[in-house]
């Protein structure tokens, strides 16, 4: 049996409408948990800004439309926005148990470089916004079960750890660098010693074979094994999901 050429133009017509409709459809759940259908329009007009690889090998993608940006992952089609923030870009990712971590740095109307902190894992995802901190980026320890952030702030240090699905918070004091000092006296005393040693004689010296000086340690931050009692509550964005079942 053979198709007209208007039936097969027809069908492709209808191919791509289900596709477009796929792919710019969401769910939204309410606080009831009641599903609510929405539309994508970022996954079809929007931009893309980023890229990220999930814990179990699927992907992610940041988007932007109209200046609004959200994450949209797996084959779920799992979205959520990125609330308050005029610009957003994925910094860096971590896997630790399952979970993806993605450290996001944002700008918002009170500060025009902020951290955000998003885990996510299979369809659930958490969000938690760093505000007490502006304009200084943390330094980075990352273990098999915990990431730490710690923000310089003033005379403070402002440390959150992640651990097994919550944020930890803590503030610590920031230790003042010791300073060497060199005192006249010191000086004066070391130059008598040197006047009152005898002269050497010259020793012949044998060529002995150059040694490359090895490279500089870079310093890392050292992660504190120890959990403190505050948690830092995420914020309380609602995300969508639309499943697809083959």
């Amino acid at each position: 049996m053979s198709i007209s050429r208007h039936n097969l133009i027809l069908r492709s017509l209808l191919v791509l409408a289900f596709i477009f409709g796929l792919s710019g459809c969401s769910v939204r759940y309410d606080k009831n948990g009641k599903i609510l259908f929405n539309t994508d329009l970022a996954s079809v007009l929007g931009n893309e800004v980023g890229q990220f690889t999930l814990a179990d090998g699927s992907t992610g993608a940041l988007r932007e439309l109209n200046g609004r940006y959200s994450l949209k992952w797996s084959n779920l089609m799992i979205e959520r926005p990125i609330e308050g923030v005029s610009w957003a870009r994925i910094i860096s990712q971590y896997h630790i148990e399952g979970h993806t971590l993605l450290l996001l740095k944002v700008a918002t109307r009170s500060c025009p470089a902020q951290y955000r902190l998003v885990d996510v894992q299979n369809t659930r995802s958490q969000e938690w916004a760093f505000t007490g901190v502006c304009d200084t980026g943390p330094e980075i320890a990352a273990s098999a079960d915990k990431l730490q952030l710690n923000f310089t702030h003033g005379n403070r240090i402002e440390q959150y750890t992640w651990q097994h699905g919550e944020v930890y918070h803590r503030r610590l004091p920031l230790e003042p660098q010791k300073t060497v000092k060199r005192t006249r006296t010191d000086s004066v005393t070391s130059s008598r010693k040197a006047k009152a040693q005898p002269v050497a004689k010259p020793v012949k010296q044998t060529p002995t074979k150059t040694v490359e000086p090895l490279p500089p340690k870079v310093a890392q931050p050292e992660l504190d094994n120890s959990v403190p009692n505050e948690i830092y509550a995420p914020t309380e964005t609602r995300q969508t999901s639309l499943e697809l079942k083959s």
